[in-house]
C-alpha cells in the first residue's frame, strides 16, 4: 500500500490529526449540549409526572433545552448546595415560607423579568426572587365507601370524632398544617387562626394522638391508603387525590370546607449552573394554557389568572383558588411559619415521643 517509510509516516500523522480533530469536535459538541440543559427540582409523584408530560417535554421541543427533573426538593438541600458552591438544581419548586427564609440566607438568584413573562400573575405572587406558579389545597379527604353520600364528614372536628365517623385515620407527621387542623377541630374559626395558639393546638392533638393509625411522612401515602381502605379519613393535598381519582378512579373524595390554600413558587438557587435556561423555563411555566392543562390533569390551581379562561365552570370548581374566593378556604399562614418552623418542629418531635 505504501511505497516507503515516508508515506507511512505522513499517513500516520494525517490519521492522528484527523482523530484528534474529531475528538476535539466531539468534546466541543458534548460541551455545547451539556450547556443546553436545565435541572428542575420538584415534589415528585403524579404531580411531577404531569409536569413532565405537559410542561417539560413541550419546553424541550420548543427550545431545544433538555429538562432534567428530579424529586425531593427541600430548603435544607438547597442551602447545603449553595454553601458548598456546588448547586445541582437550576429551578426549584418552593413552598411559600421558603422564599423569605431563602432570601434572608442569600439562597436565591434575582429573577430576570426581562426574560420571564409574568403576565397574568397577580402582584401578590410576583417577587424579586420568586414567581408564584400554582395553588394547592390542604384538605380533609375520605373514603367514599366508608362514608357514602349524606354521611360524609364536613369539618376537621369530624376527623376528631371517631364515634360519629368511625375508622382508621391518617395525619401528616409534622407541625405544619397539623397545628391549624387541631385548632379548627377545637373550635377556632379559620379566620382567627394566626398567630397560632400553640398550647391549645397541642392540647387538641393530645386528644387525637391515640386515634391516628398512620402518621404519614410522604405526600403520596395518604391518598393511596385512603383508596385502599386502610384509612378512611386523612389530611392530604387536593392534587394527590385528584391525580389518583383520574388515574385509577378510586373511592376517594375531598372536603373543601376549612381547607387551607397554599402557593408554590419558582426560584433559582444562588450559583445555579444553568441560570439563563432557568429563566426561560420559569417563563414557559407561566403560560396560561399550560397551567390550565395542569389544573385539569392534576388539580394544580393556576397562579396565572388568564389560565381560568381555558377552564370550564365545572373545572374551576376543582381549584383551591375557587374556594378561596368563595370564603370556603383560608390562605395558609406562611409568614408565621417562616418565623416559627424550627421551634415548632422541635416541639413536635418532643410531643411525638411522649
Amino acid at each position: 500500500m505504501f511505497t516507503n517509510k515516508k508515506e507511512r509516516r505522513s499517513f500516520g500523522l494525517k490519521a492522528l490529526s484527523l482523530v484528534l480533530g474529531v475528538g476535539a469536535w466531539l468534546a466541543g459538541s458534548v460541551a455545547v449540549n451539556a450547556a443546553e440543559t436545565v435541572v428542575y427540582a420538584g415534589w415528585g409523584g403524579g404531580m411531577q409526572e404531569n409536569q413532565r408530560k405537559l410542561v417539560f417535554d413541550p419546553f424541550e421541543k420548543a427550545t431545544g433545552i433538555k429538562v432534567i427533573d428530579v424529586p425531593g426538593v427541600g430548603i435544607a438541600k438547597i442551602k447545603a448546595m449553595v454553601e458548598a458552591k456546588n448547586v445541582e438544581w437550576d429551578v426549584v419548586q418552593n413552598i411559600a415560607m421558603w422564599v423569605p427564609q431563602g432570601q434572608r440566607e442569600g439562597l436565591w438568584e434575582e429573577l430576570d423579568y426581562k426574560v420571564i413573562d409574568r403576565t397574568g400573575v397577580p402582584d401578590a405572587m410576583v417577587e424579586k426572587y420568586a414567581l408564584g406558579n400554582s395553588t394547592f389545597g390542604q384538605i380533609l379527604a375520605y373514603n367514599t365507601k366508608a362514608f357514602p353520600p349524606g354521611k360524609a364528614p364536613k369539618t376537621w372536628a369530624d376527623l376528631w370524632n371517631t364515634e360519629k365517623f368511625p375508622g382508621p385515620r391518617g395525619m401528616f407527621d409534622g407541625p405544619r398544617y397539623s397545628l391549624e387542623i387541631a385548632l379548627m377541630a377545637d373550635g377556632v374559626a379559620p379566620d382567627k387562626l394566626y398567630p397560632l395558639d400553640v398550647d391549645r393546638a397541642f392540647k387538641s392533638l393530645d386528644r387525637m394522638k391515640a386515634k391516628v393509625h398512620v402518621w404519614w411522612k410522604q405526600w403520596p401515602q395518604a391518598p393511596q391508603l385512603l383508596g385502599a381502605g386502610e384509612i378512611v379519613l386523612a389530611h392530604t393535598s387536593n392534587t394527590r387525590v385528584a391525580t389518583l381519582k383520574k388515574a385509577e378512579n378510586v373511592p376517594v373524595d375531598i372536603i373543601w370546607n376549612q381547607g387551607m390554600m397554599t402557593i408554590d413558587w419558582l426560584s433559582v438557587p444562588k450559583g445555579a449552573k444553568n441560570k439563563a435556561n432557568a429563566m426561560k423555563l420559569i417563563s414557559y411555566m407561566n403560560k396560561p394554557e399550560l397551567q390550565a392543562q395542569l389544573a385539569k390533569a392534576a388539580g394544580m390551581g393556576p397562579a396565572n389568572t388568564k389560565a381560568l379562561d381555558h377552564l370550564s365552570d365545572a373545572e374551576k370548581k376543582e381549584m383551591p383558588s375557587y374556594y378561596f374566593q368563595q370564603g370556603t378556604m383560608i390562605r395558609f399562614g406562611d409568614a408565621w411559619w417562616s418565623e416559627n418552623l424550627s421551634k415548632m418542629e422541635e416541639q413536635w418531635n418532643t410531643w411525638k415521643l411522649k
